[in-house]
């Protein structure tokens, strides 16, 4: 599929034009320079042809900082490999240096470079940016993210631009978050499965803030690896730039397969891990629990695992895995896990087959009677996947009491062969059962 480029400088609009084009709120747009860190991808369908079209942060030719200078190179890593790039600059405030000093980074592509001039609400504003010109590119648009005027003319070129009918991509596969608290290593661990600095590692906490979908295959397997902010304890989050980039983890987890929960191996399980794994637990995702950087860590493999499953016992389903991201360590048995938990994940079972395995379970360990009358399972079947969901049609649903209901799943577990999944148990009356 080919690849559409957005670049410019900081705080021209690209984000907000990267949501116009894909007709969403996928990228965290504030009037606040550098918003944007990493770079983030969506496709677009115009006429007839379809490209992906991704929003990069904004570049700082010569600078000092060293999160600008990653964002620099990554951006001129993208657009090498880009079939046509949108070079924007603002209307408002007309060509600045910092454009000029981008236009010559352009140069080079200067055949498949369109210079889109964003926040032009009205086309009489379109006669004071005569200096856009000069910039050297011959294909200029004038258009408002904003208001969407001249966009419908920009996606025109853009798709007359490329050659022939775009297959479409791959499946997304797995989809695969990494989660955890701010610093835990979630953006190394991606670059080490995909062996190349494709998201941004900083020091600094609090680097990633969009949540950055990449493509990827592992043995055959489609992968779809989501990045995510961290997210801190409610009472940290500042309405603003970090308020947004929690509401995308909380998206990311609701949309993946497996989450990966990221937990620094030198500071243990936190409270903020609790709520991030209660999180997951509830949502009945799958899961796997990363202790990353266990070259800082001062106790044993089997005294952090002992310390974690005692913390995260509602998670006894997921798998445990130690890594050091930075050196690769881990990441091979990371993905292994990953697969088993999906395999899991999706398991299907006939329904004579789960019915057996209930019916046995019923006769090794009945359910204790409730307000004096035998509690019984009439019949039962998988309703769906993803979590694998049980449906047990009893003459008194009030009668499964919590303790024994949590035993029973864990035993049903066994009986099903989900090992590494959340398994989810309705349980319904017969009178509430429609044909």
């Amino acid at each position: 599929m080919s690849k559409v480029v957005i670049v410019g400088r900081p705080n021209v609009g690209k984000s907000a034009l990267f949501n116009r084009l894909i007709g969403g709120r996928k990228a965290i747009v504030e009037d606040t320079p550098g918003i944007t860190r990493d770079y983030i991808e969506g496709v677009v369908s115009w006429g007839g042809k379809e490209f992906v079209l991704i929003d990069t942060g904004g570049i700082v030719p010569d600078t000092e900082d060293e999160i600008l200078r990653k964002i620099k190179d990554t951006v001129e890593k993208v657009i090498h490999g880009a079939n046509l790039i949108l070079f924007v600059v603002s209307g408002k405030e007309g060509v600045t240096p910092l454009d000029r000093e981008i236009a010559r980074l352009l140069y080079p592509y200067k055949e498949k470079v369109l210079v889109v001039v964003n926040k032009v609400d009205v086309s009489e504003e379109e006669s004071l940016c005569g200096e856009c010109y000069t910039l050297g590119f011959d294909r200029i648009f004038f258009v408002s993210a904003i208001h969407g005027r001249g966009v419908g003319e920009l996606l025109d070129e853009v798709a007359g631009m490329i050659e022939g009918l775009v297959q479409k991509g791959s499946e997304e596969g797995i989809k695969l978050s990494f989660v955890g608290r701010p610093n835990t290593g979630k953006s190394s661990l991606i670059n080490a499965i995909l062996r190349e600095e494709r998201v941004l590692v900083s020091p600094k906490a609090g680097t990633t803030r969009d949540a950055v979908e990449i493509p990827f295959c592992w043995e055959g397997k489609n992968f779809t690896l989501i990045d995510t902010a961290g997210v801190r304890k409610p009472s940290r989050v500042k309405y603003g730039v970090e308020f947004f980039s929690v509401g995308r983890t909380l998206e990311a987890i609701e949309r993946s397969d497996v989450v990966c929960l990221v937990i620094d191996g030198s500071e243990g399980v936190s409270r903020q891990d609790k709520r991030l794994a209660g999180l997951i637990y509830r949502r009945y995702k799958g899961c796997v629990i990363v202790i990353n950087k266990m070259d800082l860590c001062a106790l044993s493999r089997k005294e952090v695992e002992r310390i974690v499953r005692r913390e995260l016992f509602f998670l006894e389903f997921a798998p445990l895995v130690f890594t050091v991201a930075p050196a690769g360590e881990g990441v091979q048995e990371l993905l292994g896990s990953v697969s088993s938990v999906y395999r899991d994940y999706t398991k299907h079972h006939r329904t004579s087959f789960v019915s057996k395995a209930v019916q046995k379970l019923m006769r090794e360990k009945p359910p204790p009677p409730y307000r004096g009358k035998e509690v019984k399972v009439y019949y039962s079947f998988q309703e769906g996947t993803r979590p694998p969901t049980v449906v047990l049609i009893t003459n008194s649903p009030e009668g499964w009491r919590e303790e024994y209901r949590r035993n029973f799943l864990r035993r049903l577990r066994e009986a099903l062969g989900i090992k590494y999944s959340p398994l989810k148990l309705l349980i319904r009356g017969r009178e509430k059962v429609t044909v």
